[in-house]
């Protein structure tokens, strides 16, 4: 999650403040950064204890959409969260006035955006996962309507995972929990160790150097992010003009005065270091965005992130060969419609009358036409292999027609 300006800052409940805050996927990002400057809130997400630690349970998890989804149950109420070590732990405006949970702070924080909101933090008193419960610890409470076709409740974050020493198989889909202080060694099956360091909630932070072109520290290690490594775009940067890479060009993300539109960047380097641990060829990520490495990735390792010695440790797995994205076109419910989100730079060389924020008045068989947003996640889980879309531009009301493979659309 990204928010533009120089800097970000605390005020209390009373003062006037302005916020602005870009959703999308890693939105929570942006809180970490927030936070670390925050005694007050800091020592809130610090919060919490263990009351059960049954660790020879495992924490069964789905992976869909390069997403952990993950079943908890928030005070005894069976819920669907979403593992993120991205940020702390979040949950919905509805969850909290059904289970009324109770306020323990409320924090107005601004930018210099000159935009505006107030957070507010609640208790829980059990979040309970596999074999585990943590007790008495914090959540924040956000509008999570942007990851409605997602059906979640919440984020499980860094602040209650830091409990424990967490091994994630992406293959098995199931992650094994370590005490941060015992007899096991489980690192000692691991190749790979890469330090990181820790915001105030627990969130892990990476070194990244991409030779001749880039270095940077507080990469978040992001179990929340579909994405690969991510980097700030700069002018600095020098991408490749060439088979290297390509790009996108639309919403790239969302926040509460409107979207952001920008050019996204995909491009591929031969080497790059982690922590000083050299890796192969990968794809990069450029854009307005945080740094961090997500579940494209990571899911080529076993993972052992240890709390308990501000280590990574890796495993490799069978890796797949790093390719230029396969999406040509991105699409979204967004503003009353499922419209064009972002386009791709092989389809537009095909096709330049297609712009972010044209409408999609079909999908196959399907007139989409005025489809709310039950339809659109409805349609999300339906399509088939090829994909027929209708389009009608906003700029002159023309429709256009394109057909695409699944792979080449990006929901």
């Amino acid at each position: 999650m990204v928010v533009s300006g120089k800097s970000v800052f605390c005020r209390s409940e009373t003062e006037h403040s302005i916020f602005g805050m870009m959703k999308n996927l890693a939105l929570l990002f942006f809180f970490a950064l927030l936070f670390s400057r925050c005694t007050s809130v800091s020592t809130l997400l610090q919060r919490g204890d263990v009351l059960k630690a049954d660790l020879s349970q495992p924490v069964e998890f789905d992976y869909n959409n390069r997403l952990l989804f993950i079943d908890v149950r928030v005070n005894g109420s069976p819920r669907r969260f979403i593992i993120d070590s991205g940020a702390p732990t979040v949950i919905s405006q509805e969850l909290k006035e059904e289970l009324q949970l109770k306020k323990v702070k409320s924090t107005k924080v601004s930018d210099s955006q000159n935009n505006e909101s107030k957070l507010e933090f609640v208790l829980l008193e059990s979040l309970a996962f596999g074999g585990v419960e943590a007790g008495h610890s914090t959540a924040l409470v956000t509008d999570l309507s942007l990851f409605h076709c997602l059906g979640i409740d919440g984020l499980l974050g860094a602040n209650v995972m830091s409990h424990f020493d967490w091994e994630v198989d992406y293959q098995k889909e199931q992650a094994r929990l370590h005490p941060k202080e015992g007899g096991e060694n489980p690192q000692a099956s691991y190749p790979i160790a890469i330090p990181f360091t820790t915001k105030a909630q627990g969130t892990p932070d990476l070194e990244l150097d991409i030779p001749g072109r880039h270095s940077a520290s507080g990469l978040t290690l992001d179990l929340g992010s579909t994405r690969g490594v991510s980097i700030r775009k700069t002018d600095k940067l020098d991408i490749p003009q060439d088979g290297r890479s390509t790009f996108s060009y639309g919403r790239t993300s969302k926040g509460i005065f409107g979207a952001n539109t920008d050019t996204t960047w995909y491009f591929r380097v031969d080497s790059l270091r982690i922590g000083g641990v050299p890796f192969g060829p990968a794809i990069v990520t450029s854009f307005n965005t945080s740094d961090k490495i997500g579940n494209r990735f990571w899911e080529n390792y076993q993972l052992l992130i240890s709390w308990s010695d501000n280590r990574l440790y890796l495993r490799p797995q069978t890796p797949a060969s790093p390719r230029l994205p396969e999406e040509l076109l991105k699409i979204g419910y967004e503003d009353g419609a499922i419209r064009v989100l972002a386009i791709y730079e092989k389809l537009a060389l095909q096709n330049n009358r297609i712009a972010p924020g044209d409408e999609v008045v079909r999908i196959n068989e399907t007139n989409t036409e005025g489809a709310n947003l039950e339809a659109y996640c409805a349609l999300r889980e339906q399509v088939g292999e090829e994909v027929q879309l209708k389009v009608r531009k906003k700029e002159d009301g023309a429709f256009v027609d394109i057909g695409l493979g699944k792979t080449e659309v990006e929901w």
